[in-house]
């Protein structure tokens, strides 16, 4: 993930510039020295204290002709609210305001000019009573930058505007349309381009079939040499199954190069043994989500969107779905037809690759695919879910891997995940918010982070 560009300003009043024009220059340098030490994790560009409207608004321009990705207000002293919130009602930045001052405590020698210094709170109180009142979005942090876990929430800010901007130009390749008459993550393009910000970009099956198509030979064979050494073959694995594969894991990657595509999703149905196409390449994609594209099964945008956003804020993502539910032991049987994360297994050097029978595609045809345990370990479920008028809601949830050993008859990437709380109540949960039977999962605690990206993008979040 790239460096987060965060425009930072500090702001003051008229007042003080008129009246105590050496106050404001010590807040200037304090807020030059603040901006250097604390802002690590970011690329930024700051501005002196500004302290008229005109001069909010021309940091303003310069920030949106630059791109950045958010903008961080800091009260320096106080400031009033009516020359700041009648600029951000023009400027399309998400905006973070970070209540802070300098001092860490106040002591019994606290003085006259220690509040001088540290009275930019009521400055925030102005400011966000306005803005909320008038439905102008921000976000609010509240904390010294001494205390580690609020500078944490500062660096999480910037973190989730970073995958707020980059979201509004990432391109998504659908390969097969969508799985016929699956309606719950069946919207327009044009809806998700206009409520959500990524490009959906439909390729006909035949254009991969042609890519694949014409790999050259000499490719194909280094990578089965190459598969050979990094993985276990099955037995039942012959080479001109996982020679199809290779071809159109080739035939993916050119197509992504070509089209720009950061995730991807393909509808298996639409494999019928064309020559390029033989069978839906899941050996492929599990290698492609494992460098970081986003992906999910059978036309589904939004879910590979999910991925693609969580492996933005974990690094490491996966799709998956709910399959089974064990009642008793309050767990959940989850699986798909052949794609995983490489990177999540329990035992890299013992990832196999077998071979899958493709029948319900097209007859006669197989496929080669990755088998592996997961390594255990609590995770984060996250959902993307279309809500009508209102465009999207985000849904998380957490819960636990099992150390359980695959299950001898499922020749498909599958665990046991065991839910916090009652499963059957996270169950009704999920799906009275209209949760789809597709998600992406990321191994950690992610809630925090996709909550604030919900709220930079201005969907609704729930936590269940």
């Amino acid at each position: 993930m790239r460096k987060p560009l965060i425009g930072v300003i500090g702001v003051t009043a008229g007042l003080y510039k008129e009246k105590i024009p050496d106050f404001v220059d010590n807040l200037d340098r304090y807020f030059k020295c603040f901006v250097k030490e604390n802002f690590w994790f970011a690329d930024t560009i700051s501005f002196p204290a500004l302290y008229a409207r005109d001069k909010v608004d021309k940091s303003f321009q310069e920030m949106e002709k630059l791109n950045v990705d958010g903008v961080i207000i800091i009260f320096l002293s106080y400031s009033p609210s009516l020359i700041i919130e009648p600029v951000l009602k023009k400027y399309n930045i998400p905006v973070l305001i970070w209540n802070t001052q300098q001092i860490m405590e106040i002591s019994e020698n606290f003085s006259d000019e220690d509040m001088m210094n540290n009275h930019g709170m009521h400055g925030v109180q102005d400011l966000t009573s306005l803005l909320l009142r008038n439905k102008i979005p921000f976000s609010l942090i509240t904390g010294h930058s001494k205390q580690k876990d609020t500078l944490l929430e500062v660096e999480k800010w910037c973190r989730c505007a970073c995958v707020a901007n980059d979201l509004q130009r990432i391109r998504v390749g659908r390969i097969g349309g969508i799985f016929k008459d699956m309606g719950d993550f069946s919207v327009p393009n044009s809806f998700i381009k206009k409520n959500l910000g990524p490009t959906v970009i439909n390729i006909d099956i035949n254009h991969l079939s042609e890519s694949a198509g014409n790999v050259p030979r000499k490719v194909i064979q280094k990578t089965m040499s190459d598969d050979k050494k990094k993985y276990i073959i099955d037995n039942n694995l012959d080479d001109k199954t996982l020679e199809n594969e290779i071809r159109l894991e080739y035939g993916i990657r050119k197509l992504i190069e070509e089209y720009r595509i950061e995730a991807i999703t393909i509808n298996f149905t639409c494999f019928k043994g064309k020559y390029g196409c033989e069978a839906i390449p899941f050996a492929s994609i599990s290698k492609i989500m494992s460098e970081g594209v986003g992906y999910a099964g059978e036309g589904d945008a939004l879910g590979a969107i999910s991925v693609w956003i969580l492996n933005k804020l974990a690094k490491t993502a996966m799709f998956t779905e709910m399959f089974s539910t064990d009642y008793k032991n309050n767990r959940i049987f989850m699986s798909h037809m052949g794609e995983s994360n490489l990177l999540m297994a329990k035992n890299p050097e013992e990832i196999k690759l077998i071979k899958k029978d493709m029948s319900i595609s097209c007859a006669n045809t197989s496929t080669a695919m990755f088998l592996f345990q997961l390594k255990p370990g609590n995770i984060t479920l996250f959902n993307l879910a279309p809500c009508g008028e209102n465009g999207f809601r985000m849904i998380t949830t957490n819960g636990y891997i099992e150390d359980t050993k695959l299950f001898p008859d499922i020749t498909a990437p599958h665990f046991l995940l065991r839910i916090d709380g009652d499963v059957r109540k996270f169950l009704t949960d999920y799906s009275l918010l209209g949760g789809t039977h597709h998600l992406a999962m990321a191994y950690g605690d992610f809630t925090d982070d996709i909550r604030m990206l919900s709220d930079i993008l201005g969907i609704e979040f729930f936590k269940i």
